[in-house]
């Protein structure tokens, strides 16, 4: 058995239903992936609380989560429905094995099962989303911009962080993209 990592379990959940020890164990794998990020010390989320979580769990610890946002969003050739996907991360010791890109695939395989359109991230570092088939948008996006559960405008511009992938038969448009909502 060396060599092979132990079995990885994967479960999506309303954020609603998560339990306070849960949550806190989210708010620790966050921290420990986002070690300078603020709202790490005190909640799970940055601006808002995600529809559900995919959490990954090995020997009942959990090791690994994303958040998810499903929306529709408005581009120049009409409405898209979209998984947004946010704050991606694995606990340290656990780093480098393939997990994040399982759960990548897992949520394209939630989404090309359920009629999703595209999915949405945004990353500063976008190795790992590129080796996933996720590509810089390059669009001019309409956000909500929020700060410490305050709306404190509306955002246009272009954002360099944006990443897309298609997982439906559509491809992704040129022009304005308004986000509906916050920038997750």
């Amino acid at each position: 058995m060396t060599g092979r990592r132990p079995v990885l379990e994967l479960e999506l959940i309303d954020e609603f239903r998560i339990r306070p020890g849960r949550r806190e164990a989210i708010r620790r794998l966050l921290a420990d992936c986002f070690a300078s990020a603020e709202f790490t010390r005190h909640r799970t989320y940055l601006k808002q609380i995600p529809s559900r979580r995919l959490l990954a769990t090995m020997n009942g610890r959990l090791v690994a989560h994303l958040g998810l946002e499903h929306r529709v969003i408005g581009t120049s050739t009409g409405p898209a429905a979209i998984l947004g996907i946010l704050d991606v991360c694995v606990a340290t010791p656990c780093r480098s094995k393939g997990i994040a890109s399982e759960l990548l695939a897992w949520v394209g395989g939630l989404a090309a099962e359920h009629a999703i359109d595209f999915l949405l991230l945004f990353a500063t570092d976008s190795r790992l989303y590129e080796k996933n088939g996720f590509r810089r948008a390059g669009n001019t996006s309409r956000w909500a911009k929020i700060h410490e559960h305050a709306t404190i405008g509306i955002g246009e511009g272009p954002l360099e962080e944006f990443m897309v992938k298609a997982v439906g038969a559509r491809t992704w448009p040129d022009g304005l993209v308004d986000l509906l909502g916050y920038q997750f």
